[in-house]
């Protein structure tokens, strides 16, 4: 969430919603905050008209306050059993299967391997990298190199371990989600393209590859669906989200 805070414990919290623009008067030492859209970076229209919407919070000092406002941004709207696996992932160890280039690398015996490793470690979570999907966006399971995922998986669960995949917001064009994503408009387009040309860029093993834009109402409720998909299936617990660098950017 979007705030601005002072020393004296005052700060002004504004919705995501509002299509924020700020303007700095050094002379005067003040700042200017605006709702206004545009063709750059508000293309998507949230709300009829412009709407600067914010609150005003105070307490006994900036520091409290602080902790506050990021209480509320990490933890608002989570369920009891979602604080269960973020303490999970804070408290015990999280194992990383070694990534590499070629995606035949992993495979169930890989995995299997590499937690069998782990266990005279510590056991915690074992992260699957972005290749238990046969392209980048998927977020379906690579049925020719997973056929028995389910009881791998289960098979961890018996060793005490909680699985975690790794998804990201890049869809390649090779994916059928690809093509879906283009129908429903949920992609970030080409600017001035009117929303007809998704903005590629290139992003690890996929050479080209369009990015959700999650400025759109749609585009969150269309991953979730996927991925709730994935728990129901596999019993995954967990996922990391793998946003990339700057340079992966359109």
């Amino acid at each position: 969430k979007r705030y601005f805070i002072n020393s004296i414990g005052v700060a002004m919290q504004v919705s995501e919603k509002t299509p924020l623009q700020l303007g700095v008067n050094r002379t005067e030492n003040r700042f200017c905050l605006r709702a206004a859209n545009d063709e750059f970076t508000f293309v998507n229209h949230l709300t009829p008209l412009p709407q600067l919407d914010y609150r005003i919070c105070t307490t006994e000092d900036m520091r409290s306050l602080h902790m506050l406002m990021t209480q509320q941004s990490l933890w608002d709207g989570l369920k009891e059993q979602e604080f269960k696996v973020l303490h999970s992932l804070l408290e015990e160890p999280v194992w990383r299967i070694p990534h590499t280039e070629l995606p035949e690398s992993l495979n169930e015996s890989a995995i299997c391997d590499y937690s069998e490793s782990a266990i005279a470690m510590g056991l915690g979570h074992i992260v699957i990298n972005e290749f238990w999907q046969e392209n980048i966006g998927d977020f379906t399971v690579d049925k020719a190199r997973f056929p028995t995922l389910k009881d791998t998986i289960d098979v961890l669960h018996r060793r005490g371990f909680k699985v975690v995949l790794t998804i990201q917001p890049f869809i390649s064009t090779d994916s059928a989600n690809f093509k879906d994503a283009v129908k429903r408009k949920l992609l970030i387009y080409e600017r001035h393209s009117e929303r007809s040309i998704p903005a590629l860029t290139r992003y690890k093993s996929s050479s080209s590859a369009g990015v959700l834009d999650i400025t759109n109402n749609a585009s969150v409720p269309w991953l979730l669906e996927k991925l709730q998909r994935l728990k129901e299936e596999y019993g995954v617990q967990s996922f990391y989200l793998d946003l990339g660098t700057g340079y992966n950017l359109p």
